[in-house]
């Protein structure tokens, strides 16, 4: 049997996180059942990652064939990576007309997420990513072009006011590992581990285990900080410092909107809930804001527990 290793440290992630195979030899829950089968590749930049357990390899080749498909195409929606993707195109142009109901399904995700955690999570951080990242224009003009509740959303046109951009990457990889799982179990599979960016477990292994993710230390990868079973929901895990924006080093990529400083409160947190989409966007919020906000964060955007939370040290 393969080693079920799930995820390596992604662009804004420090973490890794594996499938755990469990001390003891269980009974295997399906023992004529074929073996798993697993995929690695990318999705929003980052490593991605799939294992489907009870279906035949060719079926599962070919399940994997359609995942591929539908991560390319919803890259082609949300990317910042891709000039041509139309979120790109979005934040240059401030308006799109006829958006495909992909797009304007996570974008009123998000922005319902920014209403409910009082705008701890808001996807308009973008012109702050920016102005960390060249620096060069005026921070309190920055700052003005953030606000979420300016975004205007309607089934047939996008728009944004001048000087705002978007970013999705603190919600985007969450919704496409739910997009996949939602694909998959429309065709039977009901045991996987899916992960594009977030991971989320339905089922469980072929030895009758639950999915079981360990989460890494951020001050050691080698060190698994806690272990989480994930079989019927997913987790994400922030860390502020996991990727840096600018060169030098000197700014972690999740920004406070409150402040528009960036996050410096947490190391790391994680987040489990039932949706791989609300724990990205919660987790995002958390490890944006002060510790003291977290349950009442959690219980606004419906997560169902903080699994982990490693704080920063005063003057650490």
């Amino acid at each position: 049997m393969p080693p079920e290793t799930m995820l390596l440290p992604s662009r804004r992630r420090v973490l890794r996180l594996s499938a755990l195979a469990l001390a003891g030899g269980a009974l295997a829950l399906w023992p004529r059942r074929p073996p798993p089968v697993t995929w690695q590749g990318q999705a929003m930049g980052g490593p991605a990652s799939l294992t489907l357990h009870g279906v035949e390899e060719g079926a599962a080749r070919a399940l994997i064939g359609h995942v591929v498909r539908l991560i390319s195409a919803l890259e082609g929606l949300f990317s910042l990576h891709r000039p041509d993707s139309l979120l790109s195109r979005l934040n240059r142009e401030g308006e799109l007309g006829d958006p495909p109901a992909a797009f304007t399904d996570l974008l009123r995700q998000a922005l319902a997420l920014s209403a409910a955690t009082a705008g701890a999570f808001d996807p308009t951080v973008q012109p702050l990513w920016q102005f960390y990242r060249d620096g060069a224009a005026d921070f309190g003009a920055v700052r003005q072009a953030v606000g979420w509740q300016r975004v205007e959303v309607r089934r047939d046109r996008v728009r944004l006011p001048p000087g705002m951009a978007l970013t999705l990457n603190g919600i985007a990889q969450g919704y496409i590992t739910d997009r996949v799982t939602d694909l998959l179990l429309a065709q039977g599979v009901g045991h996987m581990l899916v992960d594009m960016g977030e991971p989320r477990g339905i089922g469980r292994r072929d030895d009758g285990q639950e999915w079981q993710l360990g989460v890494a230390d951020p001050a050691d990868a080698t060190r698994i900080a806690t272990h989480i079973p994930v079989s019927g929901r997913a987790v994400a895990t922030s860390a502020p410092r996991g990727s840096l924006i600018d060169a030098a080093g000197r700014y972690g990529h999740i920004l406070d909107p409150a402040t528009g400083l960036p996050a410096d409160r947490w190391r790391q947190v994680s987040v489990a809930a039932s949706t791989a989409t609300l724990a990205d966007a919660l987790s995002t919020a958390i490890a944006a804001s002060d510790p003291a906000r977290a349950q009442s964060l959690l219980a606004a955007g419906g997560g169902q527990a903080m699994v982990a939370g490693l704080k920063n040290l005063p003057g650490g």
